[in-house]
């Protein structure tokens, strides 16, 4: 019997952080899937950065080829690229992906970074649309209006809405007279991701599955933005994985006999410290900064300088960097040869040292990389932080670059040789094949 496939992605959960939820009672709904449906975990590797944009692209694509970071500068058409409110990958989106066979195509892409083929494309923020054109990604209105008509749907959102405000004002003072240090722009963005944007997304993939399509990739942010916000150790983290837990039984529950499900994160998360690099360094020259990674851009056009263009050019910053103990890493290329500087730990401190070393090269040879790329330090267990985060990811060591699939046993899935999300793009590819057949 044909089956259709749904794919929840849970943003920024590690396969050690849902191992110890597990443990914890924290997600019975996904204890449930394992006990009785005979799920595994499958952890793998993401790569460096490892970011939502490069992931996604791997996992959606099988490519995410110069996809530096969450933010870089392209120096061809002079555009700050970046994702997330105010995106503007649109400018430069006609570069990406040619000739590669999307995992979601003619099914439905929502609340993603990119529309990967897909009929249905909700909540996509870069991709123009024209909702008056068939064919086209289907509307806000055409999601939220039958939402909110529903008076059990309007009921829970409305009860949810005065607990998660409620509950968050208390996190954030007891975080601040605990001396801990809440990243306030995240906790509003915490509240909006929990409150609605989790809920109507959760409504739009129940809705894609009524509607039949095949397969679905749902994006869930909630914990990767409370974990900004407060740590991916603090407590309002971990109840936050009782909601989305909470969700994956519920689309668990709705797929009846037509549809399989997959539930796998992009990357995992570490705390970390914050240290604005960008208003610190000599100079001042262009920087983007993605969490613990940092592209920094000497010329704004052209192409990507030569290490010894840029050491004959600055030399201050170069040393300066090296000397700098919140920094980690300092990487630049010299022709097709990779230059790197270690300040402290050995590569093998962060993980395998002939994988990372890999990754760090490919992430490298991308033209869209900064002059100088630096990543930062693990201070007391803490990873340096280029944003105002409590909790972050982008760099390399820790459970950062740990993320999971959850899968039915009897899928057999292999991921302990990917190294790279773009590598799970081929798996993911045969099994939607294979339950289609």
């Amino acid at each position: 019997m044909t089956r259709k496939l749904v794919i929840l992605h849970i943003d920024g959960l590690s396969a050690a952080m849902l191992e110890r939820a597990l443990d914890a009672g924290e997600m019975p709904n996904v204890r449930r899937l394992m006990d009785m449906e005979r799920y595994e975990m499958h952890r793998y590797r993401c790569g460096v950065p490892s970011t939502t944009p490069f992931a996604q692209a791997g996992i959606l694509y099988g490519d995410n080829t110069d996809i530096p970071s969450f933010r870089w500068w392209d120096r061809e058409r002079g555009v700050l690229v970046k994702f997330g409110a105010g995106s503007t990958f649109k400018k430069v989106a006609d570069k990406y992906f040619n000739g590669c066979k999307p995992l979601t195509e003619n099914g439905a892409c929502i609340a993603a970074c990119y529309p990967a083929g897909a009929k249905d494309t909700f909540g996509i923020a870069y991709q123009d649309r024209n909702y008056l054109q068939p064919g086209k990604s289907r509307s806000a209105a055409s999601v939220l209006v039958p939402y909110l008509a529903n008076p059990i749907n309007l009921g829970d959102w409305l009860s949810q809405t005065a607990r998660v405000v409620g509950r968050t004002a208390r996190d954030l003072t007891k975080s601040e007279s605990e001396g801990r240090h809440p990243a306030r722009p995240y906790v509003v963005t915490d509240v909006v991701e929990e409150i609605f944007i989790h809920h109507l997304t959760r409504y739009a993939v129940e809705k894609a599955m009524r509607e039949g399509y095949s397969p679905i990739y749902a994006g869930f942010y909630a914990f990767d933005e409370t974990a900004h916000a407060f740590g991916p150790s603090d407590p309002a983290a971990r109840r936050v994985l009782k909601h989305v837990d909470h969700t994956i039984g519920r689309i668990a529950n709705a797929r009846g006999d037509r549809y399989e499900m997959v539930v796998l994160s992009d990357h995992g998360q570490v705390d970390s410290i914050p240290f604005k690099l960008a208003d610190v360094l000599p100079g001042q020259p262009r920087l983007t900064a993605s969490g613990g990674l940092a592209h920094i851009y000497l010329a704004e056009s052209g192409s990507r300088m030569d290490f010894s263009q840029v050491k004959a050019s600055r030399p201050d910053l170069v040393d300066w960097l090296q000397a700098r103990p919140e920094v980690a890493v300092v990487m630049a290329r010299e022709g097709t040869q990779d230059v790197l500087f270690l300040n402290g730990s050995q590569l093998g401190a962060y993980d395998d040292e002939t994988i990372l070393r890999a990754q760090l090269s490919r992430l490298n040879s991308f033209d869209n990389c900064g002059d100088l790329v630096v990543f930062g330090a693990f201070r007391d267990g803490k990873q340096v932080n280029f944003e105002d985060q409590a909790g972050g990811h982008g760099s390399i060591g820790g459970e950062q670059l740990h993320p999971f699939v959850l899968a039915r046993k009897d899928w057999k899935l292999d991921t302990s040789n990917v190294n790279g999300a773009h590598e799970l793009h081929p798996i993911l590819c045969d099994l939607r094949d294979t339950l289609s057949t």
